[in-house]
């Protein structure tokens, strides 16, 4: 595997923390209002507040490395105080956090895949992310309804926080620092 398809594996990591994230808890809805006593209008922002936080991703990012490891510890962060969270504010406020964090991570990684990949490499390293994105999505209550009903929902989100250190240690590792050469003329034509 080459360094461009190592960091194209690094990325698509990271979207799938992200798209099973993104419905993870949609099979948990009970266990959370019970323990929160939650209202249907905290219900409807816990349901909402991470992908409607995706919608960061339309923010013009730098596709720096530097960004997406921030981005990626912030993803952790906020993870671990959702795991924590004391009310049903806290926790709505964590999805919020996951959300703009991920974004984050989704824009500056698909600018540094775009800086790194050219010509026929382009269209397969967007492709492999979006169809790990769909299975991720469709995975996300299953995953999380096993969570919730053998440990607690608390879990998904801890969990959360080693896949994150896993993905940062495949991003710093695979991603590279500096910008590609531009293909000269020449180096075109053979």
């Amino acid at each position: 595997m080459t360094g461009r398809w190592q960091m194209v594996a690094a990325l698509t990591l990271c979207v799938a923390i992200f798209s099973v994230n993104w419905t993870v808890l949609d099979a948990t809805g009970t266990p959370i209002t019970w323990e929160f006593s939650l209202t249907p209008a905290i219900e409807v922002m816990l349901a909402y507040a991470y992908p409607v936080a995706l919608l960061g991703v339309l923010i013009p990012v730098k596709g720096r490395l530097s960004v997406l490891l921030w981005g990626l510890a912030g993803f952790g962060l906020v993870s671990a105080v959702g795991a924590f969270a004391v009310n049903g504010g806290m926790l709505v406020a964590s999805r919020v956090g996951q959300g703009l964090a991920a974004a984050i991570v989704l824009r500056a990684g698909f600018e540094l895949a775009r800086t790194h990949l050219r010509g026929t490499t382009w269209w397969p390293a967007v492709a492999i992310p979006a169809v790990v994105a769909l299975v991720g999505l469709n995975a996300g209550p299953v995953i999380g309804g096993i969570i919730a009903y053998y440990v607690s929902f608390r879990w998904i989100l801890l969990v959360c926080v080693p896949l994150t250190v896993v993905a940062v240690v495949a991003v710093a590792l695979f991603t590279p620092r500096a910008r590609p050469v531009p293909a000269t003329r020449t180096d075109l034509s053979g």
